[in-house]
């Protein structure tokens, strides 16, 4: 059933791909047909026989020249109803014969080329099904074949036969057809393609039926393969099957070996011969068939390469004997190739490998012949690498423009002949150390003579290394001592690093050299100099002093070698190297002495700070150097400064670096001096205190009064002198900053309250300052009137106030600001600095008035805080009324109101439960009449202050009568009556209303028993109320009527 299914299914799939074929190969019914009747209508204006109906319906022939008539048929017509035809034809056609044809001829052509490609898609179809058609037949024949001669039961022979003809017959016939029929190039192509590609199974067919040896079956196959790649790419004409035919001809020279059964090194050394053939067929590929010239330059350079790789990494499986056989083969190929070899990147890489795979060959060689004796290997390999470089010398001295491989392989050489010398030396016998010795020399001499012959400056890093290199290799060949051996290193090495600055100024005497040159000549001292401190770190080891001066000296040279980079080379920037390299020097030397650290800061610092007259120096001069070198000399000072000054306390230490900062200012006019100047200079008087023994607070406070009267004096003297106003700003900063911070850092600590107020004080002091200096009054609200708030407190606290008292303080306080707020409003300045004191009278006294009513415990402590609470309000309520701002009104109530509910609580007055609620009826209630006298009845502040009243006196009222007190039940009645009447009579419909509501819910929910009574007098009097105000009404009304 499956297989039914899968029938059916490819049936319909092939049906579907026909009727779609079908489908997009008809054409357009409609298109063809407009193509034809246009063709027809343009023969007809062609031949003067065209007709046109006008809107009549009448039909007119058009028989005038065919110029007309080409025209009508290609442009269309628009005749109204009282134009004449006769008439328009002559004027709307004014175009050549020439037009048809250019309209005509594309088009045609587009039909016909149209109908070709139709043919040509057709024919490319019809193409492929014979080409897939006949590869398929031919596999099912081939197919059939096999499987009848195995059915039959064939002999071996016959059956390896048959699979060799059936190659043979695809190889002939695909040739055949490839060459007769053209179309059937494709099958053609693929009949070949499998011949070869049977090609192997045909081989392998051949070990299983006849039982060949293996490598004699490759090699047949290799053979075979490779004769029929070659023809078909000739034949065929394919680039790729050039690849194919190589790769053949490779196997089957590989074959060889396998053939007689050889060692693995001679299968390396057949594809070494094959990469040599193939190079060698590269360079007279001009004489080959042109398919293979492209294949031979690809392929050629990289299979000797991968030989040797594959070689080399299967090298444990061989013999030193075999590598160096090897290698020595591939030595004389690139050496060879590099003879005959034309492009001169090509050249240079074949140069370089075979020079480089000379050295490993030699190295080779020397481990088969010494039985891997590590000393000879270690020699041979040197000699080696020095022949290289030898070589590389001589040729690159004799050429004037040598080529670039001579460069690579001299360095590559040198590389090589330094690691040797680890394998010379080995166990580190007089022998080994003698030829080591003699080794580094030789190697010392030629880069020496390298660099003078050739002057590059790159090859002076050779000697460099080699000089490294040669002192610790002769130190350990004459047996010093290993406690003297760092001694005379240190001293060679000293002796080596001024060599190459003296060559500078005795052999380069031109001024200027290049940067090449500076960089050998600075970079070879600066070499040998690490090299010695090295050393006198080694030292170190067995005498700590002797080190330490060591390292000073070596310090100290190197200094002076950059002192001679600043003065011929003209590197300004040395300068501070040299500065610095003499201050660590003096550093070392004390230590060295064994100075104790107090006393070496102080003599840095002062030796560091006298550095100060050679700046003055320096900015007297106006020569080129001197005005390059002194500003950055002054730089490095002040940076030692620094640094020195972070290892101690002591004020003599600190005065240098003030004297450098001001100094520096002086002369470069930076405010980051200006600033580090002033803060040093607090520093400074901070641990002048301190040294002289004076307690930590006493000195935050001196030291506050300090800065705040020395900058603030010298800040008032500036502004005198309108000086900078970055200046001026830094100056006001060092004065407030210090005189506030510190005063901040007494707060936090158990000390004396005097010297609390006294540190304090000066910190009021200096933000008034700064009020006064940059007339802000953000820093009198934000900074100032809080610190004096602060003040006052202490000296509250000074003076034993209880804080039940702080009423008095919030008194003073509010005197004074609101005292400043008059002040400022009298002198007419801006309303700022008017609001910023009054809110902080009031805002200050109200915070401080809180804290006293929590503790007010007497009853003259009450009263003061119940009158500063009533003054408070007062002067809310006296700046509202000018202004007719209710919410300052609002606020004043508020706060009288707080006054006295303070003083009914803390001196607990027999009042009634509903007194508290009226009194804050009575507050709201009078914002309210403010409210509607100022804004109107109809303001939204009235109603709501109306609300709100009405609200407190209601719902207080009827909580009480909830809970059960009959008065209350009747004052709520008796109260809701009025708030009836009284709306009535001022005509507001909110009180009437509100009113009413709440007589109602008493009537509901509250009366009971006679109160009944009460209630017909309370509507009675409704009633006569309202018969009053209507009365009123009419009788206004009249007198209105008899005014008109």
């Amino acid at each position: 059933m499956g297989l039914i299914f899968l029938i059916i299914v490819i049936i319909v799939v092939i049906k579907l791909i026909k009727l779609l074929q079908r489908g997009n190969s008809q054409p357009s019914n409609y298109s063809e047909d407009y193509r034809q009747g246009y063709w027809d209508g343009v023969r007809d204006a062609q031949n003067g026989c065209a007709k046109i109906e006008n809107d009549n319906g009448q039909v007119r022939l058009i028989t005038e020249n065919q110029n007309a008539a080409s025209r009508l048929a290609n442009t269309p017509l628009n005749i109204s109803n009282n134009e004449n035809l006769d008439n328009i034809i002559p004027t709307s056609i004014s175009t050549s014969e020439e037009r048809v044809d250019a309209v005509a001829v594309p088009v045609e052509n587009n039909i016909e080329r149209t109908s070709h490609i139709d043919d040509k898609e057709k024919e490319r179809g019809r193409k492929t099904t014979i080409n897939i058609a006949l590869y398929t037949a031919s596999l099912l024949l081939t197919a059939g074949i096999l499987l009848l001669a195995q059915t039959i039961n064939l002999s071996i022979q016959l059956r390896f036969g048959l699979v060799w003809l059936f190659i043979f017959i695809y190889y002939i016939i695909g040739q055949i057809l490839y060459a007769r029929l053209p179309i059937l190039k494709s099958a053609s192509t693929a009949l070949i393609g499998t011949a070869l590609a049977a090609v192997p199974i045909g081989g392998w067919t051949m070990n299983l039926l006849l039982g060949i040896d293996p490598a004699w079956c490759w090699l047949i196959t290799s053979v075979i393969g490779a004769v029929l790649c070659v023809d078909a790419t000739v034949r065929l004409n394919s680039r790729p099957l050039a690849y194919i035919s190589l790769l053949s001809m490779f196997t089957m020279t590989t074959s060889l070996p396998a053939v007689v059964h050889a060692q693995l090194v001679w299968y390396y050394v057949v594809m070494l011969l094959f990469g040599c053939l193939m190079t060698v067929a590269a360079y007279f590929s001009s004489r080959f068939p042109r398919q293979f010239v492209e294949p031979l330059n690809v392929v050629s350079p990289f299979i000797v390469p991968m030989t040797m790789f594959i070689a080399l990494s299967s090298s444990a499986y061989m013999g030193a004997l075999d590598i160096s056989v090897l290698l020595f083969a591939s030595v004389a190929y690139y050496f060879t190739v590099a003879l005959v070899e034309k492009s001169k990147k090509m050249r240079t890489y074949e140069l370089t490998t075979a020079r480089l795979l000379l050295m490993v060959m030699a190295t080779s060689f020397a481990m088969y012949l010494s039985d891997d004796n590590q000393l000879v290997v270690s020699v041979i390999l040197g000699l080696a690498a020095l022949g290289n470089i030898i070589w590389s010398a001589i040729s690159m001295y004799i050429q004037k423009q040598y080529d670039r491989h001579h460069e690579i392989v001299l360095w590559a050489s040198f590389v090589v002949s330094l690691s040797t010398l680890f394998g010379v030396i080995g166990s580190g016998d007089s022998l080994r150390m003698m030829v080591a010795f003699t080794f580094i020399g030789v190697i010392s001499a030629i880069s020496l003579a390298i660099l003078f012959l050739l002057r590059r400056v790159r090859f002076g890093v050779m000697v460099v290394i080699s000089g490294i290199l040669l002192v610790p290799i002769g130190i350990t060949l004459f047996n010093i001592d290993i406690a003297i051996a760092p001694r005379v290193q240190y001293l060679i090495f000293l002796f080596m690093t001024p060599l190459p600055v003296i060559c500078r100024l005795l052999i380069l005497k031109r001024p200027n050299i290049s940067k090449s040159q500076a960089a050998l000549v600075y970079g070879a001292a600066s070499t040998w100099l690490l090299m010695a401190m090295f050393t006198s770190a080694m030292i170190a080891t067995y005498a700590t002093e002797e080190a330490l001066m060591c390292l000073s000296g070596a310090i100290a040279i190197g200094a002076g070698i950059m002192s001679v980079a600043v003065w011929r080379e003209k590197v300004y920037e040395f300068v501070v190297g040299v500065h610095t390299s003499l201050m660590l020097s003096v550093f070392l030397l004390a230590l060295g002495f064994a100075v104790s650290s107090e006393n070496i800061s102080i003599l840095m610092a002062w030796i560091n700070v006298s550095s100060l007259l050679i700046v003055e120096w320096l900015y007297r001069r106006h020569g080129n150097t001197a005005v390059k070198s002194r500003e950055l000399l002054l730089h490095s000072i002040v940076g030692v400064a620094v640094l020195i000054v972070l290892s101690s306390i002591h004020p003599i230490v600190w005065l240098p670096l003030a004297v450098s900062l001001y100094y520096a200012f002086y002369r470069c006019r930076r405010e980051v001096y200006l600033g580090g100047a002033y803060l040093t200079t607090i520093i400074f008087v901070l641990l002048s205190l301190h040294w002289l023994n004076i307690p930590f607070n006493d000195n935050l406070a001196i030291a506050a009064w300090v800065s705040l009267v020395g900058f603030g004096s010298l800040y008032w003297l500036l502004r005198m002198n309108r000086q900078s106003s970055i200046i001026g700003d830094m100056t006001l900063c060092a004065a407030i900053v210090p005189a506030t911070v510190l005063p901040m850092i007494n707060l936090l600590a158990t000390y004396d309250l005097s010297f609390k107020v006294l540190g304090w004080l000066a910190a009021v002091a200096a933000l008034y300052m700064a009020v006064l200096a940059k007339r802000d009054w953000r820093i009198m609200a934000i900074a100032a009137h809080p610190s004096l708030v602060l003040l006052l407190y202490l000296i509250a606290q000074r003076l034993a106030i209880p804080l039940e008292f702080m009423s008095v303080v919030a008194l003073v306080i509010f005197a004074v600001f609101y005292g400043l707020a008059i002040t400022t409003r009298i002198r007419k300045m801006s309303s700022l600095w008017y609001y910023s004191s009054f809110y902080s009278a009031i805002g200050w006294s109200v915070a401080l008035l809180s804290i006293a009513t929590s503790v007010s415990a007497t009853v003259a402590s009450v009263i003061l805080a119940a009158l500063v609470w009533i003054i408070n309000g007062i002067a809310l309520m006296f700046e509202g009324i000018p202004k007719k701002n209710i919410l300052y009104f609002d606020s004043g109530v508020i706060l009288i109101l707080c006054g006295v509910l303070f003083t009914i609580k803390n001196l607990a007055l027999p009042v009634h439960a509903i007194t508290i609620p009226y009194l804050w009826s009575a507050a709201i209630l009078s914002g309210a009449v403010m409210s509607w006298r100022w804004l109107g009845y109809i303001h939204k502040s009235t109603t709501a202050h109306l609300v709100l009243a009405l609200s407190v006196l209601s719902l207080s009222t009827l909580v009480l009568a909830f809970a059960g007190d009959g008065v209350m039940e009747i004052l709520f009645l008796i109260e809701h009556s009025l708030m009836v009447v009284v709306g009535l009579v001022l005509n507001k419909r909110l009180i009437t209303t509100w009113g009413a509501v709440c007589v109602t819910l008493a009537l509901i929910y509250l009366l009971s028993g006679y109160t009944y009574v009460l209630a017909i007098l309370a509507g009675i009097s409704i009633i006569v109320a309202v018969i009053i105000v209507v009365a009123r009404a009419q009788r206004s009304k009249r007198q209105d009527i008899a005014k008109r």
